[in-house]
C-alpha cells in the first residue's frame, strides 16, 4: 500500500503552514485530525480482502498463431462496501494483449465485464496466473496493490486457416484459386476402386468383360490413387529457419505447409511421419487416419527454432536408420551459400526414398539486392549479396542433381507448392 498523490500534496501544504508561528498551534490540531482521518482511510482500504473479489476468465483453450481472439474477464465485488478498482489481467506478453486493463467502480454484489483482444505471436503453451488489482481507498488517500489467482492455460497452434481455406474452395470446386493444379493420372499403377457403367472416353483395357457379360451392358473398372503410401517430413529447426520474414518466422510457414499437406495425405489414406532436426529434435512416427490431425497438432505446436547449426548428413543417416519403408521425403529448410553438405545428404536419402527439397528463400535478400545504390556502403552491400546469391544458386544446382525435385518458394506460397508436388508424384506413380 502506498500514499496517493493527493495525500502527498496535502502533507506538503501543511508543512508550509508550519513556517508561520502565529497559526502553528492551529496547524498542529489540523494535522492531528488529518492523521486520524488518513489512518481510518488506510484501515478501510485494508478491509477489502483478495478473497472478497470473485474473478472468472473466459478464453478459448486452443488458439492459432497470428489469429485474433477475445478474452472475457468478469470481476464481482463480494464485499459489503463499494470499491474503486484498477484492473489489469496478467496476460503473457507472447499473446500480445491489447487493452487488457480498465477502471471500475463496483457496488456490493456488482459485476464488471472486461473484454480485450489477444493476437498470439508465438506457438506453445502459455498460462494466465493472476489478475492484478489497484484499490483506491474511500477518501482517495491510499492505493493498495494485490492480485487474485485465476489460472487458465492456453495452447497456441500453427495457423490452420490454410486447411479451412482449402476446404471452402474444395466445396466450391475452386481449388485453382489457391494455386492448386489438377494433375492428370499417368499409367495404370493405381488401386482398383469400383465397377461402374461404361462412359465415353474410358480406355478399352478398363472394361471388365466378365461383368459386362453378366449385366449385358458395358461395365468399366474405376481406379483410385494408391493408398497406404508414406509421406515423411524432415523439417530444419536450426538457425536457417530461425529467421523472421516480414514478421513471421520461416519455420511457421513450414508448419503451415506441413499441416495442409498432411491433411490432404491423410484424407487420401496415406501415412505421415515428421522428423525435426537441429535446435529441436523430435520424431513423430506413422500418423494414420484422417482423424489424426489433432494428434499431429499436439506434437508440433510447441516446436521452436534456435541459433543452432543443423547437420544435414547426420539427419539423413538417422532418417535412414529409423525409417526403412520407401517414402516421399520432403526436406524443408532455408538454403545458405555455405550448405555444401546438403547435396550429400539428399543423395544419401535418394538411395531409398523419393526426395523433394523445399527451399524457403528470403524476400529481404531480393529486396536489398534490387535497391537503388546511392552510397558506397550500399554498393558494397549489393555486391556482397550478389556473391551470396551466386553461391547459393550453385548449391541449388547441386541439390537438383541429388534429389527428385527442388521447390523454390516464398514462405507464403509454400503450402500450395508442397501440395502440387505431392499430387504430381502421386498421380504419376513415382511416389
Amino acid at each position: 500500500m502506498k500514499p496517493n498523490y493527493s495525500l502527498i500534496w496535502i502533507v506538503l501544504c501543511l508543512s508550509i503552514f508550519l513556517l508561520f508561528p502565529n497559526i502553528r498551534m492551529l496547524v498542529y490540531v489540523i494535522i492531528g485530525i488529518f492523521v486520524l482521518i488518513v489512518l481510518l482511510d488506510a484501515l478501510a482500504a485494508r478491509s477489502l480482502q483478495a478473497g472478497q473479489l470473485s474473478v472468472y476468465r473466459n478464453i478459448a483453450t486452443s488458439l492459432a498463431i497470428r489469429c485474433k481472439s477475445k478474452v472475457y474477464l468478469i470481476v464481482k465485488n463480494l464485499h459489503r462496501k463499494p470499491c474503486v478498482l484498477a484492473i489489469q489481467d496478467r496476460c503473457p506478453l507472447e499473446l500480445y494483449p491489447q487493452s487488457s486493463s480498465a477502471k471500475a467502480n463496483l457496488n456490493p454484489r456488482e459485476e464488471f465485464h472486461l473484454e480485450y483482444t489477444i493476437e498470439p505471436t508465438m506457438r506453445g503453451e502459455f498460462e494466465f496466473e493472476f489478475v492484478d488489482f489497484q484499490l483506491t481507498s474511500p477518501l482517495g488517500f491510499w492505493q493498495r496493490f494485490f492480485h487474485v489467482s485465476c489460472v487458465d492455460k492456453v495452447r497456441v497452434y500453427p495457423d490452420f486457416s490454410q486447411i479451412t481455406k482449402y476446404l471452402s474452395f474444395l466445396l466450391a470446386h475452386q481449388t485453382h484459386q489457391l494455386g492448386l493444379k489438377k494433375q492428370r493420372r499417368r499409367g495404370i499403377g493405381l488401386d482398383f476402386h469400383q465397377l461402374r457403367e461404361y462412359r465415353q472416353g474410358d480406355a478399352l483395357n478398363h472394361i471388365d468383360w466378365n461383368a459386362t457379360s453378366r449385366r449385358r451392358t458395358l461395365i468399366s473398372r474405376e481406379y483410385q490413387d494408391e493408398k497406404e503410401q508414406h509421406l515423411l517430413f524432415m523439417i530444419d529447426t536450426g538457425s536457417r529457419m530461425h529467421t523472421d520474414e516480414l514478421g513471421a518466422a520461416l519455420f511457421d510457414s513450414a508448419l503451415d505447409g506441413l499441416l495442409l499437406l498432411s491433411y490432404i495425405a491423410l484424407q487420401q489414406g496415406d501415412t505421415v511421419s515428421v522428423m525435426c532436426f537441429g535446435y529441436t529434435q523430435r520424431w513423430i512416427q506413422s500418423i494414420n487416419g484422417f482423424s489424426s490431425i489433432p494428434r499431429l497438432l499436439n506434437h508440433t505446436y510447441d516446436i521452436q527454432t534456435g541459433a543452432y547449426a543443423s547437420d544435414y548428413i547426420a539427419a539423413a543417416e538417422e532418417t535412414l536408420a529409423r525409417h526403412r519403408k520407401r517414402s516421399m521425403v520432403l526436406v524443408l529448410t532455408c538454403l545458405r551459400d555455405d550448405d555444401a553438405d546438403l547435396p550429400v545428404a539428399l543423395k544419401l536419402l535418394s538411395t531409398r526414398h523419393t526426395v523433394v527439397l523445399a527451399n524457403l528463400y528470403e524476400n529481404v535478400v531480393d529486396l536489398v539486392h534490387s535497391m537503388e545504390v546511392k552510397t558506397e556502403q550500399q554498393a558494397l552491400t549489393v555486391l556482397g549479396l550478389s556473391k551470396y546469391i551466386q553461391q547459393r544458386s550453385q548449391v541449388i544446382s547441386k541439390c537438383e542433381g541429388s534429389c527428385n525435385m527442388v521447390l523454390e518458394s516464398q514462405p507464403r506460397d509454400l503450402p500450395t507448392h508442397l501440395v502440387n508436388a505431392y499430387w504430381q508424384f502421386k498421380r504419376s506413380g513415382r511416389f
